[in-house]
């Protein structure tokens, strides 16, 4: 008797999971009825004619099904995929399986819809093309997200920006072997738009995964600008949201198909990934007008040279928007206060110390152009002065006998002649200099080293050419800070109103605006002119030299031919 009712209980709960399972199919096949997974006659964007056959029948089967999971109807053809690459990838890729290789039976358009093992009870379908066009990605999956991974543990800790799987929610389900399958973001059972299983709105089916520390307060992840391009193309996808906050990842990335396969960019061209947004047409100030001034960063001048993980010891001399922008974090204000400042822009970017040292995120301004200024010499013609190094790291070191004070304040206490509010213990960031010649105190012109009338940059003129005339005009980038009518009739005992005006012998013949090594008061003499012609000799002496006068701050004497005048010393 209790083999019996054991018997009859298990005959119950076996009954009672059919049921479930019927009901849950049932459920399944009326969500189908009305998406592009409905192969049957009653979806009209298909051909042929399937009358008959039922709408689960063209994926799965009762009997004879492929041995694998889902009782798959489908057979898997001998292919071999070209995987995602990138070198920022941590995850050990694999060719697809598990359900991924399942839904890749369809949508690699390899075989024909209609292509089944068993035909439904009402006989063959008719013939169905393959899948073709947004629906097929080929056998080339390399611009599309990865999958079929495992996402373990180690591997979120290995990246730094995943989410750990344990925390992962129902709605992004691993397969049991803890892989990333395209059913994580795809229920092929569900009315939803692209089958995701959550909403992808202000980016929410990404960052279920992708928790990048500083995404929430960013300005790309609360812009709440909408795209007004007129007949131009809009950064998002033709089904996307209205601004750009809503439409989050998806305004710079895709997820299928991208354009741009590492990163899986949307543009083909690097820097459109930003400028097609920085232009005017959305962000509120147009960037991309900068970089076709005469002087400017050529962001435009070498394609995909960047590389997310690369070294600035060792990486190819280039420049492009994120060497210095981070776009997951950067924001519209500052971080910090002056001397400490970050301008919000460039937060989460990495960055290079004086010391040389590279860091993942820069703490001040000077360490993200140091990536570039501060690890090797220049290439390029430049002016060459006494102490040869054109390496601006080595130069503003705060170590050194003299520097603008960008990494510390100036050693000078006794500086004089400064504007309003400016004084001997203040500080500068390099866009003090380096700026948009356009830029003014609550404009619209975008400030930041993009472009300038004025090179290298700069902004307003320098004159560097020597000689040269002196006017407030000429000299305006040294007269933001440096009062003229102090320097010119009354800095000390230094007569720079003969040298400067008279002579007309330029600022930067003396001066190294960013530092000295060896020399007080900014002193690194020009020996040759980015033009080649030379300026400044040793003396007959053979020496080149300034020596202060210890006892009198301003005074000093100078070894030097300048101007066909032998100063073997001249005293001031």
């Amino acid at each position: 008797m209790r083999r019996a009712g054991g018997t009859m209980a298990l005959a119950r709960r076996f009954m009672l999971a059919l049921a479930l399972v019927v009901l849950a199919a049932g459920s399944a096949a009326a969500q189908i009825d009305s998406t592009v997974h409905n192969l049957t006659t009653t979806n009209a964007k298909m051909r042929g004619d399937s009358k008959g056959a039922g709408v689960c029948i063209f994926c799965h089967t009762p009997h004879n099904a492929r041995p694998s999971s889902g009782l798959w109807n489908r057979d898997l053809p001998a292919v071999t995929y070209k995987l995602y690459e990138s070198s920022t990838l941590q995850a050990q890729m694999s060719q697809p399986n598990g359900s991924s290789r399942l839904c890749l039976s369809c949508h690699d358009g390899i075989l024909a819809l209609s292509n089944m093992r068993v035909a439904p009870i009402s006989g063959p379908v008719a013939p169905m093309p393959a899948l073709s066009g947004t629906a097929s990605f080929g056998t080339d999956l390399s611009n599309d997200h990865p999958i079929s991974f495992v996402y373990n543990s180690a591997l979120a800790v290995r990246t730094g920006d995943l989410v750990d799987p344990m925390a992962l929610p129902q709605t992004a389900p691993l397969d049991n072997e803890k892989r990333l399958q395209c059913t994580s973001c795809h229920d092929p059972h569900l009315n939803r738009p692209n089958f995701l299983r959550i909403d992808d709105l202000f980016g929410a089916d990404c960052t279920v995964c992708h928790r990048d520390h500083n995404w929430r307060g960013s300005s790309h992840a609360t812009a709440a600008q909408t795209w007004h391009g007129g007949k131009a193309t809009a950064p998002w996808p033709a089904d996307g949201y209205a601004t750009m906050a809503e439409n989050a990842c998806q305004s710079c990335h895709r997820v299928h198909a991208a354009a741009h396969p590492q990163l899986l960019l949307a543009q083909t061209i690097e820097e459109k990934n930003c400028t097609i947004c920085h232009n005017g047409m959305l962000a509120k100030q147009n960037i991309e007008i900068e970089f076709f001034k005469p002087s400017s960063h050529q962001v435009q001048g070498r394609q995909w040279i960047h590389n997310a993980a690369e070294d600035p010891v060792t990486m190819p001399r280039h420049v492009t928007c994120v060497d210095c922008h981070n776009p997951h974090a950067a924001t519209s204000s500052a971080l910090g206060t002056r001397p400490r400042v970050l301008p919000g822009a460039l937060r989460g970017v990495s960055g290079v110390t004086v010391g040389g040292v590279s860091i993942r995120e820069a703490n001040f301004e000077y360490e993200v152009c140091l990536k570039c200024h501060g690890m090797t010499e220049p290439t390029g013609l430049g002016i060459v002065r006494q102490d040869h190094t054109r390496n601006i790291g080595r130069k503003i070191n705060p170590v050194n006998r003299s520097s603008h004070p960008l990494a510390a304040p100036g050693r000078n206490v006794r500086m004089t002649g400064l504007v309003t509010p400016y004084n001997s213990s203040s500080m500068i960031s390099c866009t003090d200099c380096h700026n948009n010649d356009q830029w003014t105190q609550g404009g619209t012109a975008p400030r930041g080293p993009h472009g300038s009338r004025f090179e290298p940059i700069l902004q307003m003129e320098y004159e560097a050419v020597d000689p040269s005339t002196e006017s407030y005009s000429s000299y305006a980038l040294c007269y933001k800070c440096h009062d003229r009518s102090a320097i010119l009739f009354n800095f000390g005992g230094f007569p720079h109103k003969q040298h400067v005006i008279d002579q007309h012998t330029s600022c930067a013949v003396c001066h190294d605006p960013h530092g000295s090594r060896q020399s007080t008061y900014l002193i690194n003499f020009m020996e040759m002119s980015k033009q080649g012609a030379p300026v400044v000799r040793p003396s007959k002496s053979g020496r080149l030299e300034y020596v202060p006068d210890p006892a009198r701050p301003g005074h000093g004497k100078c070894y030097m031919t300048c101007h066909n005048t032998d100063h073997n010393p001249a005293s001031y």
